[in-house]
């Protein structure tokens, strides 16, 4: 058997040659994905922190929910670490040197930098080439980046959370790649930081790291040096290593499902037109299980060989989504992919095991029955699905009917994800749930004319073929639909919202430095929000999550700034430890008035806050409204996001950019688009795999009517009628997938309505339109290239080629 599946791959190339270049891209796609989580996932190396031994900070994790429903998220940053732990630990036995370092968001002449403390900078470590060391708390050392153009011994402007100070450059050191630097004495630092981040400690040989973990307790970690930049609250990779995880493993998935989907579609449509020659085996003597190790081999060496190519591809692809990832804000600068083993074994084992179940699972029927049966059954078309796909259809289909209803509530964030599980189920019911539409459209057309007879005959009696070829066009219109329509909706309630609730006659931004001193909207007596997050603790909370986005406000100076809707209660009751939550929150945690809840600030802090207001309008602002003060305390920089001013605002700040209340909503608009990249650059993929799905079954059902096209000819049908007969083919395919893929969408959105954060249902009619045109020109040119290629070719050199 295995020389017969050798010279069937040579006989069979062209089918082959299908699977071969799916198998490809599934391994490139796979091992891509793998390489960025490989690399978001890699430890964060030393960083700063390469002199140190070890690295302790506070707790950085928060721990959600009970039970099965627990979950660990990462905090944006840790609480500070006070000056007595630091002693603490430099007294501790065997720790030779003990360093508090912390990292403070400043502006140097329109540059972004991190102030640290000065014996900060020998754990790096930073080497003065110019001048000496800051003495007194109005002197600095800058790295030479940041001092271009400034000389030792000049004055330099710097914004702080503190406000604008004007110190003295005392000297320059060597610039590291790692981030912009700016030194102080220690205690200046501190006092802008309130504290330390975290503490170095250089220790003696032998000294016991796990025996510090216990004696230090659940509040506090102990990092290796290959972790310590974790530690680091100014590294921009820490940052956003979370956030890139969460982006790469949910677009990496659905993209990784819909590839293994591609190739088990594919090969089970090649395994599938060789019922014929798989019941010829079968009645000159071959077993059932010679027949599977046939194809095992068959697949296996077009598997691993395309696997072995796609490993290859990935290599480059992993770098440019990476650079896709970094131009829009997802991936930190300077993120890079590091090749990994073991996402290439992933990769080249996945899709060719998804083959080989695929191969298997079509040819269980013919295996199963006598090899006289296996042949009257090969003589004609197939009518039924297999129950194996009928069961995975099914189950799709489900998951999609599972996560419209339930929820309901976030519609719009789970439209693509619904729209791909029914895509797929849709895809792998075809036959059924597109090739019957065919076939009645097929009788329809086949009324009179030979071509529209020959069509009308085609697509009447090859349901499963249309169905190949209609359903990766629906996948098409299903994913891309989706996602036009929820970015479109979600994005229109946050302009609407944002509307209503902006009073203000100017928003004060920052040009730089991450955000404003509050000394700015203090001066003013304008209204500063402080943008954080917040975790709620032990709630059941509907939309399954206990994070949430939230605001600092000073509730004195909402007046003619910002109008939330409080539809309960009242907002002059935020101080201390009250609050106000949203609708949304309310209605999914059944939050009421004086309620009290368990949570942890965007440091890991414990707090117990009291509900003491309910809003309604919270899209681009947050779910919990926090007096100011406790969010500056806990924040990750002690910085105000954005300042609202009632009237002109009269500011002269270095850092400041003073929009119109025109100009901030064009930097919505600007915002929303940014977010729109990161979810196509996501969806990119997945669309990709979908379109080579179009084109490749379009080709394998080019060449199985191949026979037919002879028998026509040989009929007398001319080379202009079947022409034309199969366009009519191509169009009727490609309607009956955009049908389909127009059903998915709207199947889809059906629970916007119960979506708070949906608003009203938005199709832009432009993007819509371009859909339904990538989905046309898909579809007629995966269909009509190959048999324009076929009818090229001479149709009855090879009459009784399968015969």
């Amino acid at each position: 058997m295995l020389a017969i599946g050798l010279r069937t791959l040579r006989t069979r190339a062209g089918s082959f040659l299908g699977a071969f270049i799916m198998l490809a891209i599934v391994a490139t796609v796979v091992a891509s994905a793998g390489q960025l989580m490989a690399s978001a996932l890699r430890d964060p190396g030393p960083g700063r922190f390469a002199r140190a031994d070890l690295v302790v900070r506070a707790q950085s994790e928060v721990t959600l929910g009970r039970g099965e429903a627990q979950e660990i998220i990462s905090v944006p940053r840790s609480a500070r670490v006070s000056d007595a732990t630091v002693t603490k630990l430099a007294d501790l036995p065997g720790v030779e040197r003990a360093v508090g370092d912390l990292s403070v968001p400043v502006s140097v002449s329109g540059r972004d930098a991190h102030v640290h403390g000065w014996p900060a900078a020998a754990l790096t470590p930073y080497r003065l080439t110019e001048g000496r060391a800051p003495r007194m708390a109005d002197e600095v050392v800058l790295d030479a980046g940041v001092a271009h153009g400034v000389h030792v011994g000049e004055a330099v402007r710097v914004v702080t959370p503190a406000g604008v100070r004007t110190l003295r450059m005392t000297g320059i050191v060597a610039r590291q790649p790692l981030q912009s630097a700016l030194f102080m004495t220690d205690r200046a630092a501190r006092e802008l930081s309130g504290g330390y981040d975290a503490v170095a400690l250089t220790v003696a040989p032998g000294f016991d790291a796990q025996a510090l973990r216990t004696r230090l307790g659940p509040g506090m970690e102990v990092l290796p040096r290959s972790e310590a930049s974790a530690a680091d609250a100014g590294n921009p990779r820490a940052l956003a290593q979370e956030e890139l995880f969460a982006v790469i493993g949910a677009g990496g998935g659905m993209t990784i499902f819909v590839a293994i989907f591609v190739v088990a579609g594919t090969i089970t449509f090649i395994t599938d037109r060789r019922r014929r020659e798989i019941a010829l085996l079968r009645a000159m003597g071959a077993t059932p299980g010679q027949v599977r190790r046939m194809l095992l081999v068959e697949t296996a060496l077009v598997g691993l060989l395309a696997g072995a190519v796609g490993c290859g591809g990935a290599l480059l692809l992993a770098g440019t989504l990476a650079d896709a990832l970094t131009n829009v804000g997802v991936a930190p600068e300077g993120f890079t992919v590091r090749p990994h083993w073991i996402a290439h074994v992933v990769g080249l084992v996945a899709g060719t095991l998804v083959a080989l179940l695929a191969s298997l699972v079509a040819v269980r029927r013919g295996l199963k029955v006598r090899p006289g049966e296996a042949l009257v059954a090969a003589a004609v078309p197939q009518r039924r699905l297999g129950p194996v796909r009928a069961v995975l259809g099914l189950l799709a289909l489900g998951g999609g009917v599972t996560l419209v209803i339930a929820l309901s509530h976030d519609a719009t964030a789970y439209a693509v994800l619904a729209a791909l599980c029914f895509a797929l189920g849709v895809a792998t019911l075809s036959p059924l749930l597109l090739g019957h539409p065919a076939a009645l459209l097929g009788r329809l057309i086949g009324a009179d004319g030979a071509s529209r007879f020959l069509a009308g005959a085609g697509l009447a009696t090859g349901r499963f073929r249309v169905g190949a070829v209609a359903g990766p066009i629906a996948l098409v219109v299903a994913l891309a639909g989706a996602q036009v329509i929820s970015i479109a909706t979600a994005g229109e309630a946050v302009r609407e919202v944002s509307a209503a609730r902006v009073q203000a006659d100017h928003v004060l931004v920052a040009s730089s430095g991450g955000g404003l001193p509050p000394e700015i909207a203090d001066r003013l007596g304008a209204t500063g929000m402080v943008a954080t997050e917040v975790f709620l603790l032990d709630r059941e909370l509907s939309n399954g999550s206990s994070a949430w986005p939230a605001a600092g406000l000073d509730p004195e100076t909402l007046d003619g700034t910002l109008d939330l809707d409080v539809r309960a209660g009242s907002l002059t009751d935020v101080r201390g430890d009250g609050i106000a939550v949203s609708t949304r929150l309310a209605e999914a945690g059944d939050v009421e008035l004086g309620a009290t809840l368990s949570a942890r600030m965007a440091d890991a802090g414990p707090r117990r806050l009291r509900v003491v207001a309910i809003y309604e309008r919270a899209l681009g602002m947050g779910d919990i409204v926090l007096p100011r003060a406790l969010a500056l305390e806990h924040a990750t920089a002690p910085l105000d996001s954005a300042v609202f001013v009632r009237g002109h605002a009269d500011v002269e700040f270095p850092t400041v950019e003073r929009l119109t209340r025109a100009d901030y909503f064009r930097a919505l608009d600007s915002e929303l688009e940014d977010g729109a990249q990161v979810q196509w650059v996501v969806a990119a993929l997945m669309l990709l795999m979908a379109a080579m799905a179009v084109f490749n079954s379009g080709a394998m059902a080019a060449a199985e009517r191949r026979p037919e096209l002879v028998l026509a000819r040989l009929a007398g049908a001319t080379r202009g009628q079947i022409t034309r007969a199969q366009t009519i083919e191509a169009l009727a395919t490609t309607a009956v997938g955009i049908v389909g893929g127009v059903a998915i969408v709207m199947a889809s959105l059906a629970g916007i309505g119960n979506d708070a954060q949906a608003g009203t249902l938005v199709v832009p009619l432009g993007q819509t339109a371009f859909v339904l045109a990538l989905g046309a020109t898909l579809g007629l040119l995966g269909t009509l290239l190959p048999a324009a290629l076929l009818g090229r070719a001479r149709l009855t050199a090879n009459a009784g080629l399968r015969e």
